[in-house]
Parts: structure tokens; sequence; C-alpha cells
């Protein structure tokens, strides 16, 4: 099967090759570390995809029940679950106390409501670091007043004044970053923790550095190695690093295709695709910048992609090619393995990508076909009822 030009359209498809490059590109760069691989599920939790992922990660990483849920059926009992969410809710915790091995606990304040309910789990507490290394605030987990940690001069005063309030804390969890493709933040933010709790660390058997790296091959794996050594010869504690991004970005690809072509009142064509920015919502969200097979900086032809929906700013860009665009002409987005599926919705009543795997030896198989039963569905209608 040529997967692209006989796949459905719109489609996702997952390419199995490609996440295992990236997977052993990950394991390459943490090797020499002793550090524990974990995959965030949040990024990508198709079902083939973990059971890729779960052979080759220590565990997986959720942020919330249903997440810690998938995770545990999947590993059974051959990996662990780690989790941390802003929203721990009371009616949920017994149960993540039967899924997870690890638990980081977002405030002081669920860590005294919770510690006397995880009874199975390792406590731990994650910490606003307070560096900033993230341009946009939308993304920067350090951002002002963020909602995700305690803040780390609040907890350095309680480790002076009142350390025997952290006598339950096992473990720290931070996450200070976002697509970085360099290691340098996560050195400087250790040794920031290092210098201002350092007490705290020295007292706990496990430190989780979170993700935001995209472990590309041009980064130096020097800071990488020198924050995780500080950490374990320093403190002896257990490192576990949780990508997600750069386990599957570049597994994926959305295909669609040119359904009308219009010139616009300022004379650039639109080229109308049959997809819509609702499929890979950081396009509108945050302003991705999609990556287009066939797209030449100074190709003769040039278009701006637009979606189906009635939103107007329902559009990828603009792109350039070597050959014209037809109605047919089929465009496939690359990289698109990270946050698409798990955001992908259904405005306007546009279906959602049919979804294909690309196992290893080459074979497509077809996962999942969606229809009118699941759009009606999430409304809270059966799907023929009268309304």
């Amino acid at each position: 099967m040529d997967t692209f030009k006989e796949a459905d359209s719109p489609s996702f498809i997952i390419d199995e090759r490609r996440l295992l490059d990236a997977v052993g590109n990950v394991q390459r760069a943490i090797s020499v570390t002793g550090a524990h691989l974990l995959y965030a599920i949040k990024a990508q939790a198709n079902t083939d995809v973990l059971d890729v992922l779960r052979r080759h990660v220590s565990g997986f990483s959720a942020s919330s029940l249903f997440e810690a849920e998938l995770a545990r059926s999947l590993l059974g009992d051959a990996g662990s679950v780690h989790i941390t969410t802003p929203g721990f809710r009371p009616d949920e915790v017994d149960r993540l106390n039967e899924l997870c091995d690890y638990v980081a606990l977002n405030s002081l304040s669920q860590l005294e409501r919770f510690t006397t309910a995880f009874t199975d789990t390792s406590i731990g507490l994650r910490v606003n670091p307070e560096r900033s290394f993230v341009k946009d605030a939308r993304y920067d987990p350090c951002r002002a007043h963020s909602k995700l940690g305690v803040p780390l001069r609040q907890l350095a005063d309680l480790v002076e004044t009142d350390f025997a309030a952290l006598g339950a804390v096992d473990g720290v969890h931070f996450h200070s970053n976002c697509d970085s493709g360099t290691h340098a933040p996560l050195l400087k933010t250790v040794r920031h923790l290092s210098k201002k709790i350092g007490r705290l660390l020295a007292q706990v058997s496990w430190v989780n550095v979170g993700g935001g790296y995209l472990f590309s091959k041009q980064a130096k794996v020097e800071p990488l190695c020198e924050a995780i050594a500080l950490l374990t010869d320093r403190y002896g504690v257990e490192v576990f690093i949780e990508p997600g991004t750069a386990l599957v970005r570049e597994a994926g690809y959305l295909v669609s295709t040119v359904i009308d072509l219009v010139v616009s009142s300022r004379g650039e064509t639109l080229a109308f695709l049959d997809t819509t920015v609702n499929h890979m919502p950081e396009v509108y969200e945050y302003q991705y910048e999609p990556t287009v097979v066939g797209h030449v900086g100074k190709g003769k032809f040039r278009y701006r992609l637009v979606g189906s929906t009635c939103l107007a700013g329902d559009m990828f860009g603009s792109y350039a090619f070597d050959t014209p665009l037809e109605i047919g002409s089929r465009v496939v987005f690359a990289d698109m393995g990270a946050y698409t599926t798990v955001k992908a919705h259904m405005f306007n009543g546009i279906n959602l990508p049919t979804t294909y795997w690309v196992a290893e030896n080459g074979d497509t198989a077809l996962r999942r076909r969606f229809t009118y039963d699941d759009f009606v569905s999430r409304l809270g209608e059966e799907a023929h009822a009268s309304i």
C-alpha cells in the first residue's frame, strides 16, 4: 500500500520505524547517565505507540486517572506508573493509589490532605524552580503565577523553618522547559535546586527532572550528564526523565486532500484542505508551524493552506511547491506525532482523521475509522435518537 496516496483523507499515520529511531536516539543520549527513561503519555496516547514504547522505557508518566488506567493496563507489572497533576480529585485518590508507583503532589495543601491516602505509592512533591527558559508564557511551567508545583522560595523557607513537615516526601519532581533543543537549562535548574533545597534532596530517594527536551542529535549531552551526575553522586537519588514529544513527534503524519482552490482578495491562492487546525490544535493555540512534505522555500507555486471549518483562523500557513497543487492533490504534514490525536476534536462536525499504523516491516493497518456515531455520542445523544 502506498500509504500517503491510498489512505483515507484526512488520516493520521503513525510510523513504527520512525518511532523506534527516536527512542534509540533518546536512549543513546541518556545511556551513560544511569537515569530511568519514562514516557509522558500526554503527548501521544495511541495504544500501538504505547505498546512499542513500553518495551523500551522504565514506565509511563500520567497526568490523570484515565492516563494512569491506560498506562497500567498496557504495562501490567512490567513497568512503573508515575503521576503528577495540579488536579488530584479526592474521589480518585484511592484508585490512583492502586495504579501508581510514584506520585508527585502539586502543592503543600495536597501533601497535607493526601499523604495518608497514598499508602502504596512513593510520595513526591512537585516544585516550581522559578527559573524560566521559555519565551511564550503559555508554554512556560515557571511562568508568573504558575499553577505547577510548590514555588521554590516557599519550599526553601519550609526546609529551613519546619523541615519535619516534609517528612513524608520521598521524591522531588520538577519540569521547567518546553521544546528545548539544548540540555543546558536542565543543568542550570538542577544547580539552582541543589543550592536552595539541598537538604531536601539529601532526604529523598528519587528526583524526576521532567521533560520538555527534544534530544536533537545536534544537542550536546554533557549538560544532561552533568545534571544527572550532580543528583546521583551528591545525593544518591534515582533519577527519572520523562520526554514526550522527543519520542513521538517525528513518527506521525497527517494526510489531507485539496478540495478547492480560490484566489483571495489579496491575490494569494488559498488551498482548501479536507482537514482543519482542529486536528492539530497547537497550530491555532500556539502558532505552531507544521512541516509540509514537498514544501520548498523558493518554490514557484505558493499557496496558503487553509482548513475547511467556518473558523476564520483555520489556516496552516503559507507554503511553496515546485509543482502546482490541483483539486485532489494530497498534502502531507510531517512531524505530527505529538499533541495531535490527543487534542483533535470535531468542531463544526468535521470528522476526525482515520488512524493507520505502519509497522516496522512496512505493513500498513487501518486502526480506526470514525463515523457520525462518534460525533453525536460526544454530544450526549444516542446516534439516531430524536432530539
